[in-house]
Protein backbone atom coordinates (compact mmCIF):
# COMPACT_ATOMS: atom_id res chain seq x y z
CA UNK A 1 0.00 0.00 0.00
CA UNK A 2 1.46 3.63 -0.81
CA UNK A 3 0.74 6.05 0.31
CA UNK A 4 -0.34 8.87 -2.39
CA UNK A 5 -2.64 11.19 -1.66
CA UNK A 6 -6.12 11.19 -3.32
CA UNK A 7 -6.86 13.67 -5.96
CA UNK A 8 -10.59 14.67 -6.24
CA UNK A 9 -11.68 16.29 -9.15
CA UNK A 10 -14.19 18.65 -8.51
CA UNK A 11 -16.46 20.09 -11.25
CA UNK A 12 -16.61 24.36 -10.99
CA UNK A 13 -20.15 25.45 -12.32
CA UNK A 14 -20.25 29.15 -12.83
CA UNK A 15 -23.23 30.54 -11.49
CA UNK A 16 -24.65 33.33 -13.58
CA UNK A 17 -26.76 36.18 -12.07
CA UNK A 18 -28.66 39.28 -12.82
CA UNK A 19 -27.50 42.07 -10.55
CA UNK A 20 -30.83 44.10 -10.20
CA UNK A 21 -29.68 47.67 -9.06
CA UNK A 22 -32.50 50.11 -7.54
CA UNK A 23 -30.52 53.22 -8.03
CA UNK A 24 -27.67 54.99 -10.34
CA UNK A 25 -25.34 58.02 -9.40
CA UNK A 26 -24.87 59.65 -12.54
CA UNK A 27 -21.83 61.56 -12.81
CA UNK A 28 -22.00 62.93 -16.08
CA UNK A 29 -24.45 63.62 -18.69
CA UNK A 30 -24.69 64.53 -22.52
CA UNK A 31 -26.09 67.73 -24.23
CA UNK A 32 -27.88 66.53 -27.40
CA UNK A 33 -28.66 62.89 -25.73
CA UNK A 34 -30.73 63.37 -23.04
CA UNK A 35 -31.55 59.46 -21.96
CA UNK A 36 -27.93 58.86 -21.74
CA UNK A 37 -26.07 58.66 -18.80
CA UNK A 38 -22.46 57.60 -17.43
CA UNK A 39 -21.26 56.68 -13.72
CA UNK A 40 -17.84 57.39 -12.48
CA UNK A 41 -16.59 54.21 -13.31
CA UNK A 42 -16.88 54.63 -16.98
CA UNK A 43 -20.22 52.52 -17.60
CA UNK A 44 -22.68 53.88 -20.09
CA UNK A 45 -26.47 53.50 -19.43
CA UNK A 46 -29.54 54.14 -21.70
CA UNK A 47 -32.72 55.58 -18.79
CA UNK A 48 -35.82 54.03 -19.68
CA UNK A 49 -38.17 56.67 -21.99
CA UNK A 50 -40.13 56.28 -25.18
CA UNK A 51 -39.25 56.80 -28.86
CA UNK A 52 -41.54 56.55 -31.92
CA UNK A 53 -44.18 54.93 -29.80
CA UNK A 54 -41.67 52.09 -28.31
CA UNK A 55 -40.72 52.02 -24.69
CA UNK A 56 -36.93 52.08 -24.34
CA UNK A 57 -36.05 50.63 -20.80
CA UNK A 58 -32.99 50.82 -18.58
CA UNK A 59 -29.88 49.23 -20.01
CA UNK A 60 -26.14 49.29 -19.72
CA UNK A 61 -24.77 50.43 -23.26
CA UNK A 62 -21.91 48.18 -24.77
CA UNK A 63 -19.27 49.00 -26.40
CA UNK A 64 -19.06 48.71 -30.35
CA UNK A 65 -15.92 49.15 -32.61
CA UNK A 66 -17.02 51.08 -35.85
CA UNK A 67 -14.81 49.80 -39.10
CA UNK A 68 -12.81 47.21 -36.43
CA UNK A 69 -10.87 51.43 -35.41
CA UNK A 70 -13.44 53.93 -33.75
CA UNK A 71 -15.06 53.05 -30.30
CA UNK A 72 -18.46 53.92 -29.37
CA UNK A 73 -21.97 53.15 -28.81
CA UNK A 74 -24.97 52.44 -30.23
CA UNK A 75 -27.81 54.91 -29.72
CA UNK A 76 -31.27 54.32 -31.22
CA UNK A 77 -29.35 52.03 -34.01
CA UNK A 78 -27.01 55.25 -34.98
CA UNK A 79 -23.30 54.84 -34.03
CA UNK A 80 -21.86 57.48 -31.44
CA UNK A 81 -18.42 57.84 -31.29
CA UNK A 82 -16.93 57.88 -27.73
CA UNK A 83 -14.85 61.07 -28.65
CA UNK A 84 -17.93 62.80 -29.63
CA UNK A 85 -19.35 61.60 -26.45
CA UNK A 86 -16.59 63.04 -24.11
CA UNK A 87 -16.91 66.42 -25.66
CA UNK A 88 -20.12 66.96 -25.32
CA UNK A 89 -20.37 65.57 -21.59
CA UNK A 90 -20.35 68.06 -18.92
CA UNK A 91 -20.94 67.03 -15.10
CA UNK A 92 -23.55 66.58 -12.70
CA UNK A 93 -24.39 64.42 -9.36
CA UNK A 94 -27.60 62.87 -9.50
CA UNK A 95 -29.58 59.87 -7.91
CA UNK A 96 -32.07 58.26 -10.56
CA UNK A 97 -34.30 55.47 -9.45
CA UNK A 98 -33.12 52.28 -12.48
CA UNK A 99 -36.44 50.50 -11.42
CA UNK A 100 -40.28 51.35 -12.77
CA UNK A 101 -43.21 50.49 -11.06
CA UNK A 102 -45.63 49.72 -13.74
CA UNK A 103 -48.51 49.95 -11.74
CA UNK A 104 -48.28 53.60 -10.86
CA UNK A 105 -48.27 54.13 -14.67
CA UNK A 106 -51.16 55.95 -15.97
CA UNK A 107 -51.38 54.58 -19.79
Amino acid sequence: MCNVPEVFLVNIVHLSYTVVMDRLLIKYRFQGFPYIVADGKGEFYQLPHVVNKYTRSFRKLNVVLNNGITEGYRINRKFISLNQLRKVAYVTNEVVATKIDLSKVPF
